[in-house]
């Protein structure tokens, strides 16, 4: 099998790669069994039990569903970058199956910054605190923070914002997901994930929340 130098694959592939070697992202699919079910549930509980209203009733419908897709993002992402881990070397890495779990984490980053732009919304309407303040160092504004690095890549690379050997603007470490600003464990980002889901497992339920019905 053909070996390439460690150099070349860090240049022309992402950061790190060379050095990527594992991932503890943990498997969280059996703490919220429901999960495939959420969208479903709300419209049943909306029907026959009772419903948000109005606004609220947008911000329900599109957190559910964000949580839904980040909560799917995570688990194939994970799924995928062991796979990537199990049949490549350091030195001869599978280049297909990297950047299929590197998109299924930018998803998954895209998915959850939307559905905290929706919390918070939904938050500013109750009086309610942000879900993080600005720079705050919390999983919640980096995971943010990371989505945006990911969304304005293209006019990011187009100012010079960033430097040569940043190919890819989200790349895997043994560590967790990083860009050129910001690091989130795997675990961290699992522990975030799971937040969302117990939100959104909250949600589907109306009944269950003290805002207008």
């Amino acid at each position: 099998m053909i070996s390439y130098n460690t150099t070349l694959l860090n240049h022309y592939i992402a950061p790190e790669i060379s050095d990527f070697r594992a991932c503890d992202a943990p498997d969280i699919s059996m703490h919220h069994p429901e999960a495939p079910h959420w969208l479903s549930n709300h419209f049943l509980n909306s029907v026959y039990r009772s419903s948000f209203k109005n606004k609220y009733r947008q911000y329900a419908v599109n957190q559910i569903f964000r949580a839904q897709v980040a909560y799917a993002d995570y688990h194939e992402a994970r799924n995928l970058t062991i796979k990537f881990l199990s049949i490549g070397k350091p030195d001869n890495p599978s280049i297909r199956i990297y950047f299929q779990a590197v998109s299924r984490w930018e998803s998954c980053l895209l998915n959850l910054q939307i559905f905290i732009d929706l919390m918070n919304k939904m938050k500013q309407d109750l009086k309610d605190e942000p879900v993080f303040k600005e720079n705050d160092g919390t999983f919640e504004q980096r995971a943010y923070f990371m989505a945006n690095t990911v969304k304005h890549w293209g006019s990011d690379v187009f100012a010079g914002r960033h430097r040569d050997e940043h190919t890819v603007p989200l790349w895997l470490t043994n560590t967790g997901l990083k860009t050129y600003s910001h690091l989130i464990t795997y675990c961290e980002l699992a522990k975030l994930i799971s937040e969302i889901a117990s939100i959104a497992n909250e949600l589907q339920d109306p009944v269950s929340w003290g805002i207008p019905t």
